[in-house]
């Protein structure tokens, strides 16, 4: 089986992560649990992508402090390639603040670190681990005039572009939105971006057209336990999630972008690698954390069949 290069660009993070029994309410103090985790929507996407058994690629920057060190540490022995990341000599690397309550919902606070200080002229010199034929996912952790020159190089490199959009932030000009083949966000990122709430399927095909009225070729919306909306202006389905326990929703999305970015390069059809995505992303929410709680291949496949024969 052949395997596209799949390369992500997003933000690296040292996550602490307070397990609490519900989130806390404007001023209030609560007991928790603190743990420590490598995350960041980038890393924790590639890691996602190196369990299923593909060898992606991240470009990065860490700081060059004990947080870089034990988060380079982490997505080595994932299995991402690493040549990319990039250390910054006197910079602290990203972290942040995570607190998950018992029904798996969470707030997340970023300090962006190192993350924050890609310019376009970083992109530019790292261009060369973008191979021909590249599948190209990016995040918006990185600053928009980073990501901006990143899509501008699709011409020169020959690349598909996937683009999560998140977390939201607004300014990406009409040109880089043309750039993009598939942008995945959730229901909360697409009302961001639309205006649109999605509470019906009508409401997420109108979300999609408005997606797609920006630029990008395909509009791919995750809606939590309601599965996923695709659409491409020709063809517009439905995926259905799969019904789970939830522990901890932090890196759902994360799981769901990596394992959807992982089947496509491995050639799977858009609505199979969808379909993939939400197993992943199903597997993913029954365990805490983010990298750690990224399902390996063969647990992603033993799930995907007894799903397959309880629908028989």
């Amino acid at each position: 089986m052949s395997t596209r290069p799949l390369i992500f660009f997003g933000t690296t993070n040292l996550d602490l992560c307070f397990n609490v029994e519900r989130l806390p309410t404007p001023g209030e103090s609560l007991i928790g649990s603190l743990s420590r985790n490598p995350g960041g929507k980038g890393a924790n996407q590639a890691v996602a992508a190196a369990r299923l058994g593909v060898t992606p690629r991240l470009f990065s920057r860490l700081g060059d402090d004990d947080a870089g060190v034990e988060l380079l540490r982490s997505l080595v022995s994932a299995g991402v390639d690493t040549q990319a990341v990039q250390i910054a000599v006197g910079e602290v690397s990203g972290s942040a603040l995570v607190m998950v309550g018992d029904d798996g919902g969470n707030m997340i606070v970023i300090d962006p670190g190192a993350n924050a200080r890609v310019t376009p002229e970083i992109i530019e010199a790292g261009c060369d681990h973008i191979e021909e034929d590249a599948i190209v996912v990016a995040e918006m952790g990185l600053p928009t005039d980073a990501l901006e020159r990143l899509f501008d190089l699709k011409g020169e490199r020959n690349f598909t572009l996937m683009f999560n959009p998140a977390p939201v932030r607004h300014g990406l000009t009409r040109d880089a939105w043309s750039k993009v083949d598939f942008v995945t966000p959730n229901e909360s990122e697409a009302f961001e971006l639309t205006g649109i709430e999605i509470v019906s399927m009508e409401a997420a095909r109108q979300a999609a057209d408005a997606l797609l009225s920006l630029g990008p070729k395909a509009a791919l919306i995750t809606l939590g336990e309601r599965g996923a909306f695709f659409s491409d202006g020709n063809q517009t389905f439905v995926v259905p999630a799969f019904p789970v326990v939830v522990v901890d929703t932090t890196a759902a999305g994360d799981a769901f972008n990596g394992g959807f970015a992982a089947a496509l390069a491995t050639g799977s059809s858009i609505r199979d690698a969808i379909r993939q995505a939400m197993a992943v992303a199903a597997l993913c929410v029954t365990r805490r954390g983010a990298q750690q709680a990224m399902p390996s291949a063969v647990e992603v496949d033993q799930f995907l069949n007894h799903k397959t024969l309880l629908e028989i």
